[in-house]
């Protein structure tokens, strides 16, 4: 039995080749560069490289094709952005492979969250307050009349990326306009959305023609970067509010397959405000396994034709930690000019608490991604301590809606 899997660069990528491996799967990985660690490890037993998923999207993709004709598989999964991107050419790659995927519109839509306003209002899930601009003088007419903290970020994006709290509504038209400078949005401007103070709630869902099949919930006790972003640290808790929305939307949707939602727990209310919606499997899911939840074994499964049952709820209280990000969480801290001495001292104790937890990447039987993700980690130290040091892990493993649609014919047999 033989599957496909592209951009292993990411914990929940080396989850799935490790887990398909137990179930007697000989793996093939595609990937855009050589940092992609979970290539290194030996549930992969052939390593393509590949275009850039970013940068050339087309290439990418048709590395994909070209390995399903040259070879046979029983199924292709793609893993996290690329997803997107494969979407599109699901219609072709069901011609040699099996494959489950939403179309391509309906991922692109579920992951704008200017789009999520009318949604989530469809399925009756609470939002932040949110603004979308049409043009940067609408966007500072709606900054003078702001009066509390706003958050600033980007229509399409994730782990945070190009996002900017604002917590002085009196900095708000400075700071979108120095944003939109640095990172090029003219064309498409950044959203105004109400700041939730709280924590965020996170969960992954598998469903199958709107009903959700099994899904995690979990708490992010540390993020990357911290004001909100890749959690470092999260543990399984119980949020009934969470799963009512996430069965509304998935319903809404008629969604099958891997799809996940992050919600802010208001601090002062416990309610929660739904702020993404990311139409993938997430690393969540790797946490989930170990609280009794096996989203991944469910979902080969699936591709496999069968019926699934309803999986077990999960145990609360299971912590993962993604070791090497856990670190850069600490790190970040200790350099942060807006902290005191006091506070770097108590992130130290927070840090070196060692509670029960599992580990995302490290694994006493397959060590090598362990050590190709830490020289990578060392080599590139200098620019990881940096502003922009998450661009490094995101940089190739990103899907620009754009930058694949520029100049592309659209064809009515793949595009709904």
């Amino acid at each position: 039995m033989r599957a496909l899997v592209t951009t292993p660069s990411s914990p929940v990528s080396l989850f799935f080749v490790r887990r398909l491996k137990q179930m007697g799967y000989t793996v093939t990985a595609i990937d855009s560069h050589r940092r992609s660690f979970a290539s290194y490890s030996n549930a992969v037993s052939k390593t393509i490289i590949a275009p850039s998923l970013r940068y050339d999207p087309h290439g990418f993709a048709q590395a994909v094709l070209d390995e399903l004709k040259r070879e046979d598989y029983d199924f292709y999964l793609p893993v996290l952005e690329c997803s997107f991107l494969m979407s599109y050419y699901q219609d072709e790659i069901k011609q040699y492979t099996n494959m489950i995927s939403m179309p391509y519109r309906t991922i692109v839509h579920a992951h704008n969250k200017d789009a999520m306003r009318t949604y989530a209002a469809d399925a009756n899930v609470r939002m932040p307050r949110t603004q979308a601009p049409q043009s940067l003088k609408e966007a500072f007419r709606m900054l003078e009349t702001v009066e509390g903290p706003i958050v600033i970020k980007p229509p399409v994006a994730c782990n945070a990326h190009g996002q900017k709290i604002v917590l002085d509504p009196k900095n708000a038209l400075w700071e979108y306009g120095q944003l939109v400078k640095e990172q090029g949005m003219e064309k498409q401007l950044p959203i105004i959305q109400q700041y939730i103070k709280g924590s965020l709630i996170s969960t992954v869902n598998l469903a199958v023609s709107g009903e959700i099949k099994g899904n995690v919930v979990f708490r992010a006790l540390r993020t990357v970067p911290t004001s909100g972003g890749t959690s470092s640290y999260r543990e399984t808790v119980s949020s009934p509010e969470a799963e009512l929305f996430d069965a509304r939307l998935i319903q809404h949707f008629n969604w099958t397959g891997f799809i996940s939602f992050d919600y802010m727990e208001d601090a002062e209310t416990g309610e929660l405000y739904l702020i993404d919606c990311n139409p993938r499997i997430a690393p969540g899911a790797i946490l989930g396994y170990f609280a009794g939840v096996d989203l991944v074994g469910a979902f080969i499964q699936l591709l496999q034709g069968k019926d699934i049952s309803l999986l077990p709820k999960q145990e609360h209280g299971v912590r993962c930690k993604l070791q090497f990000l856990d670190l850069g969480w600490l790190v970040y801290n200790l350099i942060d000019a807006e902290l005191s001495g006091q506070e770097k001292l108590r992130c130290i104790k927070t840090w070196a608490k060692r509670e029960k937890s599992y580990n995302d990447i490290e694994d006493i039987h397959d060590l090598r991604p362990w050590f190709a993700l830490w020289a990578f980690l060392l080599r590139n130290l200098g620019r990881l301590l940096g502003s922009d040091g998450g661009e490094i892990f995101l940089e190739h493993s990103l899907f620009e809606e754009e930058t694949f649609e520029r100049g592309f014919k659209e064809s009515a047999a793949t595009i709904i």
